[in-house]
């Protein structure tokens, strides 16, 4: 279960319901993370490099000294791209849900962000009538005080 919220439109504040997450939006944001960690990014270029030198430096000849011989004959070729292919799309895929995710979560966002500004404008309102009503209660104080005055130092 997630913690995301969406704000309810009509309502003046924004109220908490749990954003249902499916499976595969979970493996989709597994996925996306463990394929952007520097630590895989780093293993994968390790491997591309160790088997790039394993061939460059005729460590492994092409025609295959240690290796069986459908491991490196050109015939692997096909179904090792097949399936380097495959394993592109589908992480392509996982990590476009989990953007798409992360947008829905960016999307709520900025709507809770709208609706707090609505709020914050419906104060800063309510604050400049209640100042006016202020200044006018304060002068009218003020004209009766004199008034008041006057009476008084008229009598005396």
């Amino acid at each position: 279960m997630s913690d995301t919220t969406v704000p309810q439109p009509g309502r003046p504040t924004a109220t908490a319901i749990p954003e249902q997450v499916s499976l595969f939006q979970r493996v989709a944001d597994k996925v996306s993370y463990g394929m952007g960690t520097p630590l895989n990014i780093g293993i994968w270029i390790l491997i591309v490099v160790g088997w790039t030198l394993l061939f460059g430096l005729h460590i492994v000849a092409a025609s295959g000294s240690f290796l069986p011989g459908w491991f490196t004959s050109t015939g692997y070729n096909f179904p090792l791209n097949l399936v380097t292919t495959v394993a592109e799309l589908y992480i392509g895929f996982l990590v476009g849900a989990s953007s798409n995710r992360s947008e829905r979560h960016l999307e709520a966002t900025l709507d809770r962000l709208g609706v707090q500004d609505q709020q914050i404008s419906d104060v800063e309102l309510k604050l400049s009538t209640s100042l006016d009503v202020n200044t006018q209660l304060t002068q009218q104080i003020h004209d009766l005080a004199k008034l008041i005055h006057e009476k008084v130092s008229a009598s005396a």
